[in-house]
């Protein structure tokens, strides 16, 4: 295989994108280095894409077969003046932004002293629905006559337009440029002709920092209307006749985000231009279009004038935005991007990746579960009910008493007094208590259902290890030392063993493992969906249950994966088990703090996984929003956790969220404030998602499913 061709970067703003496009075409370029100043940014860049750095044109190693991406800014001289310099050193070089006609004659001129190859990019042509748009409009003229164009754009992506109207109907010349129509400060509608076609734009004036590619075009003949509604929008066609709108390219072409648009688009515009490398004669046609373009381009600014100063504009929360039109569409069966998996998808590669769905096992599996979560709920509640009478703090008869009472009848601990108060709201559920006016009273005896004995046959039920049986016998027995803090729920749990296989005994169940496999089919689906490694940051990966789910389903595909957790203690010993996966880091972050300053940069993942542990969040919106910040656009949040009480853990697991001495509980800044409640509830997900600005997809498994008896589920968002 023959090495690629050497490519510097030439100027500011390259980033990740820019490593992406490159590294898509397979080996054609090898990036050596980038020629900026030497700043933070710069340095951050270089060290990242592991090249060097130059800050002076004489250190850069020009010369025949060595390439430049000239980008539109940080050069300190003029774009033109840098392209015409390495030209002359004999390289080839692609500029990003738009030159004047002198300019482009210049540096054509040197291209062809230096037998260079030179070339104006044109990414917004390359992109995906500009690609589909213009060969909709090939098909389009060779059927009808063009009546007319209308479109949209910014003083910034003129020359984007133009050339993308120029493609569309075959020709620039001739054409004719009117005087311009101000409708209000910074908008302009120019009227003309293109090719003869008659043309009508609508220009937003301004002295901004808006992107180039902002455009919208509508193509008009007798039949109906073409449109592009933007270089990373969609192609419509509307019939006259009957108003009808179609999405041309099928129903299952693909929505392009804007980021994924960008890759494709300047993947293909490196390729062109590797191409020109290869055969510069090839683009002599192209630098006739371009230098056509500068002298159309020339005339439509003259006939604008001057930009306008921005006016100043109230500032409107985006979260707010987002969060509301997805409320507003959240019941369309379509409101979900094509791309994204189903509900019903992901639930069944759940059940076959946890093995439910083999030889029709899964059946009895799951039939079996709702049961067994009944008898442990009864075996806790009755474990309550004998201690509330015997040591007094509730009597048959008796006087009702506060919530503060019994718990000082029981010597409860103040950091398990929230426990307390959860004992008896499930106890007044069951009608055994009566509640008024915050006191309880005796109302009527717990039935009798289940012992003790019976916990090793209900779990085992529920896919646990008898480990989590043995556990829940030692806490029933010594309940109410656990509830005075004499013993902790910790040394009943961890004893002899090691904490990641104690932690793991009451985390391995049939609910857990079958939600890690969702989550991880999800993941894998994530990954097919892009052109580089996936970046997953997990979120408390505790003793990696999701994380070896979501790399076996990888199963070594390129990934860099960052398992992050508050304790070091689980990122040492989640280290020492993953160590065979390539790709795998591990940093402690606490979900509380911001996660810049822990090293997680804005936009650095494709996918957030949390497993079971968003709910310890002081406050889930800010989490939420944390999240939000790390993940790229249309980003994929996946994480499972309880919406509810499980009275069937109350007497064990439950004491390990009770928070140490002198600590705020979990939620203690949220919703969730003053409740005793832990965790939140599918509403209340689904409302702290949306104001985060997220499209909530679906919530698994179905309140109809017996996987549901635990209260855990899956909840799978993107970014909006």
């Amino acid at each position: 295989m023959t090495a690629g061709i050497p490519l510097v970067l030439c100027g500011a703003g390259f980033g990740p994108l820019h490593l992406a496009a490159i590294q898509r075409l397979n080996g054609r370029f090898r990036l050596i280095g980038q020629l900026a100043d030497d700043g933070e940014e710069a340095r951050r860049f270089a060290d990242q894409a592991r090249i060097a750095l130059w800050t002076r044109p004489d250190q850069l190693p020009l010369g025949a077969g060595v390439s430049c991406w000239v980008s539109a800014t940080g050069h300190g001289v003029p774009v033109a003046e840098r392209a015409a310099e390495l030209l002359g050193r004999g390289s080839a070089v692609l500029v990003e932004a738009p030159l004047e006609h002198d300019e482009l004659v210049a540096c054509l001129r040197q291209a062809r002293l230096a037998r260079a190859a030179f070339r104006l990019a044109a990414i917004a042509s390359a992109a995906p629905a500009s690609r589909r748009f213009l060969g909709a409009a090939r098909a389009l003229r060779a059927r009808t006559p063009v009546r007319y164009i209308a479109a949209t754009c910014t003083r910034a992506s003129i020359q984007a337009l133009l050339r993308l109207v120029g493609d569309a109907l075959g020709a620039l010349r001739p054409w004719q440029v009117r005087e311009p129509t101000q409708l209000a400060s910074g908008l302009v509608t120019l009227g003309g002709s293109l090719a003869g076609v008659p043309l009508l734009v609508r220009v937003r004036n301004e002295v901004s920092s808006e992107p180039q590619m902002a455009v919208e075009i509508v193509m008009g003949c007798d039949a109906g209307e073409l449109t592009l509604t933007g270089v990373h929008g969609q192609v419509l066609w509307t019939a006259h006749a009957t108003g009808d709108h179609v999405r041309l390219g099928g129903p299952d072409a693909p929505f392009e985000r804007e980021t994924v648009s960008w890759l494709r688009a300047t993947s293909g515009e490196l390729s062109t231009f590797a191409d020109a490398m290869e055969s510069p004669g090839a683009a002599v046609s192209e630098a006739q279009v371009q230098l056509t373009l500068c002298r159309l381009r020339h005339d439509v600014l003259a006939a604008l004038g001057a930009a306008t100063a921005r006016a100043d504009a109230r500032a409107f929360a985006i979260a707010d935005l987002a969060a509301a039109a997805v409320e507003a569409a959240a019941d369309d069966d379509g409101c979900a991007a094509p791309d994204v998996p189903t509900s019903e998808e992901t639930h069944e590669a759940g059940l076959r990746l946890t093995g439910l769905l083999e030889r029709g096992a899964g059946g009895d599996a799951l039939a079996q579960l709702p049961g067994a979560m009944q008898r442990l709920e009864a075996i806790s509640l009755r474990a309550i009910w004998e201690l509330l009478l015997a040591s007094g703090a509730v009597r048959p008869g008796g006087e009702a008493r506060t919530a503060e009472e019994i718990a000082g009848a029981l010597g409860a601990a103040p950091r398990h007094a929230w426990l307390v108060r959860r004992w008896l709201a499930a106890l007044t559920d069951r009608g055994v208590l009566g509640e008024a006016a915050d006191r309880y009273l005796w109302r009527q005896a717990l039935p009798d259902a289940g012992a003790a004995s019976d916990l090793p046959g209900a779990y085992a039920a529920l896919g646990f290890p008898p480990a989590m049986a043995e556990v829940h016998q030692a806490a029933l027995l010594r309940l109410k030392e656990l509830v005075r803090d004499e013993v902790s729920i910790q040394q009943l749990l961890f004893r002899d063993r090691q904490d990641l296989s104690a932690v793991a005994a009451y985390q391995d169940n049939v609910f857990t493992a079958y939600l890690c496999a969702a989550g991880a089919h999800l993941v894998r689906r994530c990954a097919a969906l892009r052109h580089r490694p996936l970046r997953v940051l997990e979120l408390g990966g505790g003793s990696g249950l999701a994380t070896a789910a979501a790399l076996q389903v990888l199963d070594g595909a390129p990934v860099d994966y960052l398992f992050t957790d508050v304790s070091r203690a689980f990122t040492v010993a989640a280290e020492e088990r993953f160590c065979r996966h390539r790709g795998v880091r591990y940093a402690t972050l606490d979900i509380n703090a911001d996660f810049a300053a822990q090293g997680v940069e804005p936009h650095a993942a494709d996918v957030v996984l949390a497993g079971n542990v968003l709910h310890n969040a002081a406050h889930v919106g800010r989490t939420l929003r944390r999240i939000r910040r790390a993940l790229a656009p249309g980003g994929w949040l996946i994480f499972t956790d309880s919406t509810r009480e499980n009275h069937a853990i109350l007497t064990a697991m439950q004491f390990l969220l009770s928070p140490p001495a002198g600590s705020p509980p979990p939620g203690s800044e949220d919703r969730r404030a003053g409740t005793d409640q832990v965790f939140v509830d599918a509403p209340g997900w689904r409302a702290e998602l949306l104001a985060a600005a997220f499209a909530p997809r679906f919530v698994l498994p179905s309140l109809e499913s017996p996987l549901a008896v635990a209260g855990q589920h899956l909840f799978f968002a993107t970014a909006c």
